[in-house]
């Protein structure tokens, strides 16, 4: 909660935690908050008494409405940015350099060629500049020249302006760790795309071995699997189960050559 709602709720007389209402203050004595109110202990917290109206007044920061001005107050990171881009690859882009979408609240816009209606999304930028041969090595070659190739930079793919340049899309194929941030991605951007599908190589025996990344611990583990299940990822949540790892997406990728 932030401190003006908590001022907001002491002016009308409601109960508060007190403890957080502390941490929200500015002030760096600790005991100042005593000055300006007193605290009255009842059932589910407390109850503050103004003392000093004019300082509690003082204590309302300024409606912010935007990351620049929320910045001028040091919470620039409450408010998303009023831009967001891609890094896109197809069968048109040249030397391997992809070309930028660039979306805002009025939509998308970008000087590069797109090629239709399917797109793949790879999490790790590994991947991304190698997807022909992570396409191929995961037994997909046909989406090679079929797609476009779109690096979702973890999370960063399913910020929300970047909703209406996906939405164009009738298939997207999603290629994520096999880890509980992944598939929380997947899950996140199936919840916006129905037309979302899961990204698997043709056959995951030819990949049991390569679940190699150790969870944090076993809850971190169980929440993966099961949510997997959930996404109807069963082979994937019974590879965690057995081998208690989790796969990093760079090993779906053939080993680069040492000459």
């Amino acid at each position: 909660m932030k401190l003006n709602q908590y001022l907001t709720k002491i002016s009308q007389g409601r109960t508060i935690n007190l403890d957080r209402f502390i941490d929200c203050l500015p002030h760096s004595d600790f005991n100042e908050w005593r000055n300006i109110y007193s605290a009255t202990r009842v059932r589910g917290g407390h109850n503050l008494t103004i003392l000093d109206e004019k300082w509690h007044n003082a204590l309302f920061e300024p409606e912010l409405s935007n990351r620049v001005s929320a910045s001028h107050v040091g919470r620039s990171h409450d408010f998303p940015s009023n831009f967001a881009h891609m890094l896109v690859l197809n069968r048109i882009t040249k030397s391997q350099i992809p070309f930028v979408v660039v979306s805002n609240l009025e939509g998308y816009k970008t000087e590069g060629k797109l090629i239709g209606k399917k797109a793949v999304l790879i999490e790790n930028i590994e991947n991304f500049y190698r997807y022909r041969e992570f396409l191929e090595f995961i037994g997909h070659s046909s989406m090679i020249d079929s797609c476009d190739i779109i690096f979702g930079s973890g999370n960063q793919i399913c910020h929300q302006l970047n909703h209406s340049f996906l939405s164009n899309y009738d298939e997207i194929y999603c290629a994520q760790d096999i880890d509980l941030g992944g598939l929380t991605i997947y899950k996140t951007l199936k919840n916006s795309f129905p037309q979302s599908n899961w990204l698997a190589p043709d056959d995951w025996e030819i990949f049991r071995n390569k679940f190699k990344l150790k969870p944090k611990n076993s809850t971190h583990l169980e929440k993966a699997i099961q949510l997997a299940r959930d996404l109807e990822l069963n082979t994937e949540a019974d590879l965690m189960n057995q081998t208690r790892s989790f796969l990093e997406q760079e090993a779906l990728l053939p080993a680069l050559s040492q000459d």
